[in-house]
């Protein structure tokens, strides 16, 4: 070992990985002893808070126009809850519905870092929504035997009026109060599915716009929502919900006006024509997009020489690669790693990087630090 400067790292010319070998200090004769740490992936948290009021019994669009009766027209066709079960759990009933069999939330199951829980809203034929601090499923990791407890409680007959605003509320409670306890960490979305209007306590509604900007702006809490058939009155309320809760569809959509039938900023199916398709498409593009975040907390002694850090990726196979740094732009271009800011507090996975990793569930990611210096693409 050389005692007259830093040693050169070694590298793994099958793997490309660097070698965690001990490695000389600068002063002549001292040693550096690389330190290695896991890297844990940020968790995401998923809260469906989802209406299940009298007119979701009827069926979609093209086969139920208006809803004037809470009852199929179709009983061959599904109901837009039979369609809303299936697009998150699946389906085991005779209803045709044209969307995978397992539904969104079966196809994650066993997704590292993956929480999901449900609120079904009323809670009885009229205007009830759970008590404070309760969830119809609680936020469990989304195992099988968290997706058999959602499934169950989406077997409920949808009755009753529309307490959105309460709904909404107690979910963005939920999730405020987990996160501030440590029962939560990590990534957390309220996804919110009407079809209709408020038809409960509209004063409440103003109540609900302060919540949703304050748990994005306190607690990155962000808030998806869906406006099912039926729900084209409440157009510049959803909208306004989705800008307010950072999911916005673009910068310079339309919501709050005064005309209520506006509003684009929000995921509105009310003109689809395919309900079951549309709906399965929608909650499989939030779950892609909620977990598209490959960021990862490291330990803090690990960015003491920001110069000397390395991300080690082993798949579950065995094979070990070095990912290399790469500071542009994550979305479009990166291939690697890089800070997710200034302070160097985490590190996120870009472009095949990310890919690799989420894709293999038995694969873990490693730092490397104190003593080889950082491999830059």
């Amino acid at each position: 070992m050389t005692t007259g400067g830093p040693a050169k790292p070694t590298t793994n010319s099958t793997t490309g990985v660097l070698a965690p070998t001990l490695t000389s200090g600068d002063t002549g004769g001292e040693v550096c002893e690389q330190g290695e740490a896991p890297a844990e992936l940020v968790p995401t948290n998923l809260l469906f808070v989802v209406d299940k009021s009298g007119s979701m019994n009827c069926n979609a669009p093209p086969l139920d126009e208006e809803c004037l009766l809470p009852i199929k027209q179709d009983e061959q066709a599904p109901s837009k809850w039979e369609s809303t079960r299936a697009a998150l759990v699946g389906i085991d009933d005779a209803a045709t519905v044209d969307v995978d069999e397992r539904g969104v939330l079966r196809t994650l199951v066993d997704t590292p870092g993956l929480s999901a829980g449900l609120i079904a809203f009323p809670t009885d034929s009229r205007c009830a929504i759970l008590p404070r601090g309760e969830l119809t499923t609680e936020m469990a990791a989304l195992d099988g035997e968290q997706a058999d407890a959602l499934a169950t409680a989406l077997e409920s007959v949808p009755d009753g009026e529309t307490p959105l605003a309460g709904a909404a509320i107690r979910g963005l409670d939920i999730l405020r109060e987990q996160l501030v306890s440590g029962q939560l960490s990590g990534h957390s979305y309220l996804v919110l599915m009407t079809d209709g209007v408020e038809t409960c306590q509209p004063d409440a509604l103003e109540d609900l716009k302060g919540y949703v900007t304050q748990a994005l702006e306190y607690f990155d809490i962000r808030t998806y929502v869906i406006g099912a058939p039926g729900s084209a009155e409440s157009r510049a309320l959803l909208s306004e919900i989705a800008k307010r809760g950072g999911t916005a569809a673009g910068p310079d959509c339309e919501h709050g006006g005064e005309v209520p039938t506006n509003g684009d900023c929000h995921i509105d199916l009310t003109e689809s024509m395919d309900f079951s398709g549309d709906l399965a498409a929608v909650f499989s593009s939030i779950a892609n997009d909620t977990q598209a975040s490959c960021d990862f907390d490291v330990p803090e002694n690990a960015f003491v020489d920001p110069s000397k850090v390395n991300v080690v990726f082993t798949s579950g196979e065995g094979e070990q690669e070095t990912f290399l740094m790469d500071d542009r732009d994550c979305g479009t271009e990166a291939d690697g790693w890089q800070y997710t800011s200034e302070a160097k507090e985490k590190i996120v996975l870009c472009g095949n990087a990310c890919q690799r990793v989420r894709a293999d569930f038995e694969g873990s990611v490693r730092v490397l630090f104190r003593c080889l210096d950082t491999v830059v693409k």
